[in-house]
């Protein structure tokens, strides 16, 4: 809450975008030329450097990422804070979701199944075939603990294709048919 006070005045722009959730910031332009979209986001950054200078906030440079979202095959201008370029990426993280170049979801896809494969491997000693709980108790702990996983943000995936969603719905299956002891082709 106190950083939120201490960040309220953070500039804005007409051209741009601040999304902001506690310490992590994203700057978005938007125009049909590439660049005049840097142009925007660059003008925006020098007010921002600026103003990060005055109030001694540093930018971490390891995390800050330059992502041009668009079916074309053209590139934005390459950017700059505090004399270091951004580095240029075809995905991005922001709060947990995986964002690609295209917003196609696969790159988030394929983290959120790596991701609940982890979480179930850990947990199978609990909700596996030869564990004594309860299969109430199993489903409990599907609900709360693998399934969030999946569905965290899962309104922003709506124009996912259906190949990328069979591959969750596949693995939410096969985890179904261990905690309830079914065979594999139920």
């Amino acid at each position: 809450m106190l950083y939120t006070i201490y960040t309220s005045d953070m500039p804005t722009s007409r051209h741009t975008m601040n999304s902001t959730f506690a310490d992590d910031t994203a700057i978005v332009a938007v125009n049909r030329s590439p660049n005049m979209a840097s142009q925007h986001l660059q003008d925006h950054l020098c007010s921002v450097g600026a103003w990060l200078n005055k109030w001694k906030i540093k930018v971490n440079h390891a995390k800050s990422k330059h992502v041009t979202f668009t079916n074309r095959t053209e590139q934005c201008p390459p950017i700059f804070t505090d004399q270091h370029q951004v580095p240029q990426g075809k995905t991005v993280k922001y709060l947990g979701m995986h964002l690609d170049s295209k917003l196609t979801w696969r790159e988030h896809i394929t983290n959120k199944r790596k991701h609940i494969n982890c979480k179930t491997r850990q947990m199978y000693w609990i909700i596996g075939r030869n564990s004594p709980l309860s299969l109430e108790n199993k489903l409990l702990i599907y609900k709360t603990v693998l399934k969030p996983v999946w569905t965290y943000g899962i309104e922003l995936c709506g124009c996912v294709r259906k190949s990328n969603i069979e591959i969750i719905q596949r693995y939410q299956s096969k985890i179904l048919r261990t905690i309830t002891n079914a065979p594999w082709y139920v």
